[in-house]
């Protein structure tokens, strides 16, 4: 009997404790609260001043390039932030270099979480991607796809190029290469990179060669695709063209900036110049001078002060007005040995 009632009273000592520390833990819970709630109106109704280095925006958009070092994204940021910048406007460029941890896809997670204002990007195509596009836009964040577009998505604009600009100037080009003769016309394209817009360009091109070419020419159109995870396959892939198809065919189109300066660095280390013409697609030092000493007949060139300026617009528009255009075309043009001299003038001045 005594050592059950010692149980007992052991037991009501435990179980008063119990509720002694229960009630001091929720007064302390409660009284947090209160202070926390007293400190942050406190911060609120404070007018703090702004630090004389400090700049304030109205908005925050952010680009996700293709790769933040290529030459093309490069001036498409430059255009664009001096855009953004006109509209009081910060624009932020992520990376998206090799060996980077991020991929688009986490970098669209992490700029929906943050609730920023605009978001830029080239699609890849993925369907993780498009659901992310779709949950920014839901959320409120619009999306525009730059240079290439996923019009299954719910962005609210794409700014660059269609397939039928590209067609025709690669046709051109192409035939003048040819100057009447017959050949083989191949098309480089990276699975890596390609997109519906160059898919399609590469199947009317094959057409616009067809109907525009003279009656007496033969020529063969072909696909080569080059199956690759970073730059440096996409290079060993030219380089297995240059070493096992043989011969070279007379005209190689280059449908990205990355397969243009591969293509021409295997030219020289092949000692293939002038055994076939590369038509690229923008443009490097490298391909500048290429180009000035007639090894490279042309490159085509989008204008990337088009696209920077117009994205820019595009989310402005739809901040004002709750719409903007769905489409921005923007122009294409070519360099050649004729007008070569006026990109080497601007390229150096821009180094300068």
């Amino acid at each position: 009997m005594l050592f059950a009632s010692t149980d007992i009273c052991y037991y009501t000592i435990m179980k008063k404790s119990s509720l002694i520390i229960t009630i001091i833990l929720i007064f302390c819970v409660l009284l947090l609260s209160v202070v926390w709630s007293y400190f942050r109106n406190s911060l609120d109704s404070l007018d703090l001043p702004v630090s004389s280095g400090t700049e304030v925006y109205d908005r925050h958009y952010v680009l996700i390039p293709e790769a933040e070092n290529s030459v093309l994204w490069q001036a498409i940021y430059e255009s664009a932030d001096a855009e953004a910048k006109a509209s009081n406007t910060y624009l932020e460029l992520q990376s998206l270099d090799v060996g980077s941890a991020y991929t688009t896809a986490d970098y669209l997670r992490i700029l929906i979480a943050s609730q920023v204002d605009g978001i830029l990007l080239k699609p890849d195509g993925t369907d993780e991607v498009r659901e992310l596009m779709n949950e920014a836009v839901d959320a409120g964040i619009p999306v525009v796809t730059v240079l290439e577009d996923d019009s299954d998505s719910e962005r609210i604009s794409y700014v660059g190029l269609n397939s039928y600009q590209l067609a025709d100037t690669y046709t051109e080009l192409a035939l003048s290469c040819l100057n009447g003769e017959s050949g083989e016309i191949m098309i480089l394209m990276d699975t890596a990179s390609v997109n519906p817009i160059q898919t399609v360009a590469a199947a009317q091109l094959t057409r616009y060669i067809e109907l525009q070419k003279a009656n007496s020419q033969e020529i063969n159109v072909s696909l080569y695709y080059l199956e690759s995870i970073n730059d440096f396959d996409s290079e060993e892939g030219i380089r297995e063209l240059f070493v096992n198809y043989s011969p070279l065919p007379d005209v190689l189109i280059c449908m990205d900036e990355l397969l243009t300066e591969c293509a021409y660095q295997a030219l020289i280390d092949y000692n293939a110049v002038g055994s076939t013409d590369i038509i690229g697609f923008y443009y490097s030092d490298q391909i500048l001078e290429a180009i000035e000493k007639g090894i490279i007949p042309a490159t085509l060139v989008v204008g990337t002060d088009e696209v920077g300026a117009y994205c820019i617009d595009a989310l402005n528009e739809y901040h004002e007005f709750g719409h903007t255009s769905s489409y921005y075309n923007v122009s294409l043009s070519i360099i050649t040995q004729e007008n070569v001299a006026d990109f080497l003038t601007d390229a150096g001045e821009e180094e300068g």
